[in-house]
């Protein structure tokens, strides 16, 4: 059994990064530059890269020849050559990095073979989350004087900061960090709008023309260097601080059907659908087809209807139509919709804050129609996409009675380590999130690994169904272990904040708990029973069960996530390791006598329904998930 597919659900892995050393100065070297940058074990930047972006926001992978690589008691110096697109059609980049006390620098020379069409190509920084947001820089500017700025705590809609020449920021008390640029004008973007867990700073200003061209007669050079001081006298970083567990509960969990024909796939399960109890189906909805299926499917669940209508209507009067059609369907097939929402197809694209948007119906008549037709139904608003699109085109909470968004961790980078990085962002989302609903409650989801949407085109990324693509659907490890772990760690982050509901994975399909037979092939699964039941099924089934109960304890820390909770009169937990590695098991405050243990050891007994339990572990396999519960048969 290939141990890397059950982890990630694929057996194609990444070369582990180089670590490079200058005296105090230290950073990782990787196919993607250079990441997490340190300074005396502190962090400084979260990455220098270089990126090449295509007209609809695809990057480039660059094929990487020349590598040289130098370490000495002085330093070390990277260089290399990085071809970007075919050979003697693309762009070729000559790349070095080097270190050396306390100065980083980065030169990029990129020369388009051809006239070459991009939407940028140049170095990216990224500022880690922790000292950086909610502290003053001091900012030079290209055309203007320098001045002092606090980089916001709530998330930015736009870019915090414009016409960069050079930005200094203090991580911790006692180190101050200069980083420089040359060779273009760079302005920053708040990523924690895509849950990145990152302030990144590029050049090409996203206010020109884009895609512009790069041409063989005029190469450019681009250079980054980064000034360290340090007094020797650290303090310690500024960081977010979710609220205090004060009568918070376990949220419902919603199952996700992405299409109204994957009713009818699920059912070939009941006896896992029996299991694992949703308390909500939320269905999208383009067009309203066969019910039949659905209404199945709601009476073997017991569980409650939510409908996400996506309107293809460009107008108000039309939306009306549209929505009473699709009430008329559901009164017709004899099925109650608790909750409802309706978006305009346009929603799901992502603009820019003030761009204009396409016709399309008002919030206001949307809002409207929805009570006239779904007449008892809770109507929520928000966004059908990601809490970008949530914070750009901010809902009026007086015309809802909740509000819902999503999160995709594949949009800026598609790596293990990016990807669970992404659950540092949360808290921020979270806080930025609650603050727009002014006081409604939030829903979140639905999510996973991939991107169900893509914002930045007319559809998800196509991708080898083995690969790790940013913005894909079908990413591998949604059918692993990883995306088990990080499901934990997500809700760990989210449910301090009194989320009412969490939508994750999907009934069938790319993102679904039950592994059916697809249009690609799947390593391990694709020799399972059908319908054998994906890591994630499993999480989805311990916290549908925990629905309600009262939160005691949910933190992530040293690389593990945790959540506690008492319901009917007893404690339970999740606990998921959020590492490559083997780690303890954290303390807990309770003590469970049997646990069911889901790792690379048992991953193919609990596919087929066999579970088997253990006492409780004293170390979790690399992104295992324990759930232990004081009542040793109900595990």
């Amino acid at each position: 059994m290939n141990r890397d597919v059950l982890l990630t659900g694929t057996p194609v892995t990444a070369p582990a990064p180089r670590i490079l050393s200058a005296g105090l100065l230290q950073a990782q070297f990787g196919a993607d530059g250079l990441r997490w940058v340190r300074w005396n074990g502190v962090e400084v930047l979260r990455a220098v890269q270089f990126l090449l972006r295509t007209p609809g926001w695809g990057t480039l992978a660059p094929l990487i020849s020349g590598l040289e690589v130098r370490e000495d008691a002085m330093g070390f110096a990277v260089s290399y050559r990085a071809q970007y697109g075919v050979a003697g059609a693309g762009v070729v980049v000559e790349i070095g990095y080097a270190g050396a006390g306390g100065t980083l620098t980065a030169q990029a020379d990129i020369r388009a073979e051809v006239p070459f069409d991009t939407n940028r190509a140049g170095f990216v920084i990224l500022h880690p989350l922790a000292g950086f947001g909610g502290t003053e820089v001091v900012v030079d500017h290209a055309s203007g004087p320098v001045r002092r700025l606090t980089i916001p705590m709530p998330i930015s809609p736009g870019q915090p900061v414009f016409d960069i020449r050079a930005i200094t920021h203090q991580p911790v008390a006692g180190l101050t960090v200069e980083t420089r640029f040359a060779g273009d004008v760079f302005e920053m973007e708040d990523q924690r709008n895509w849950s990145d867990a990152s302030f990144k700073t590029y050049s090409r200003p996203i206010g020109l023309p884009h895609p512009y061209r790069l041409m063989p007669d005029a190469p450019v050079t681009q250079s980054v260097t980064v000034t360290i001081t340090d007094t020797g006298e650290q303090g310690a970083a500024v960081a977010v601080h979710a609220p205090k567990i004060s009568g918070q509960c376990l949220p419902d969990y919603a199952l996700p059907l992405d299409r109204l024909t994957d009713a009818a796939e699920a059912l070939a399960s009941p006896k896992a659908l029996l299991a694992l109890a949703p308390q909500w189906i939320l269905l999208r909805l383009v067009r309203v087809g066969d019910l039949g299926p659905l209404a199945r499917l709601m009476d073997l669940t017991k569980a409650r209807l939510e409908v996400m209508v996506m309107l293809t209507a460009a107008d108000d009067a039309a939306a009306e139509d549209e929505i009473a059609s699709v009430a008329e369907g559901f009164r017709a097939a004899g099925l109650v919709v608790s909750r409802v929402s309706a978006f305009a197809k346009v929603d799901e694209q992502s603009f820019q804050p003030g761009q204009a948007r396409p016709p399309h119906p008002a919030e206001p008549a949307i809002a409207a129609s929805l009570a006239r037709h779904f007449d008892g139904a809770e109507r929520i608003g928000g966004t059908p996409a990601y809490f970008t699109e949530f914070n750009r085109k901010r809902p009026d909470p007086a015309l809802w009675q909740g509000l819902r968004f999503a999160t995709t961790p594949v949009v800026h980078a598609a790596d293990d380590a990016s990807v669970m990085e992404t659950l540092e962002a949360l808290p921020h989302i979270m806080g930025s999130a609650s603050a727009l609903a002014a006081g409604l409650g939030l829903s979140i989801g639905p999510v996973g690994i991939g991107a169900r949407i893509n914002p930045y085109g007319p559809e998800p990324s196509a991708n080898d169904p083995q690969a790790r693509v940013g913005m894909a659907a079908r990413d591998p490890r949604q059918r692993g272990l990883f995306a088990a772990a990080w499901t934990v760690g997500y809700l760990a982050r989210v449910v301090p904040f009194g989320v009412g509901q969490f939508a994750f994975g999907a009934a069938v399909g790319p993102f679904g708990l039950l592994s059916t037979r697809q249009d690609y092939p799947r390593d391990l699964w694709d020799d399972l029973a059908e319908a054998a039941l994906y890591p994630l099924y499993h999480v989805a089934r311990w916290i549908a069960a925990g629905a309600g109960g009262q939160v005691l304890l949910a933190e992530t820390v040293d690389g593990s996530a945790r959540i506690v909770w008492r319901k009917n009169g007893y404690r339970q937990a999740l606990v998921a390791n959020l590492t490559a590695a083997g780690l303890p098991v954290p303390v807990m405050a309770m003590t469970a006598a049997r646990a069911c243990v889901l790792d690379a050891a048992s991953l193919v007994d609990l596919a087929v329904g066999r579970a088997p339990l253990c006492p409780m572990p004293v170390e979790l396999d690399a992104y295992a998930v324990a759930f232990l519960d004081e009542r040793e048969d109900r595990v």
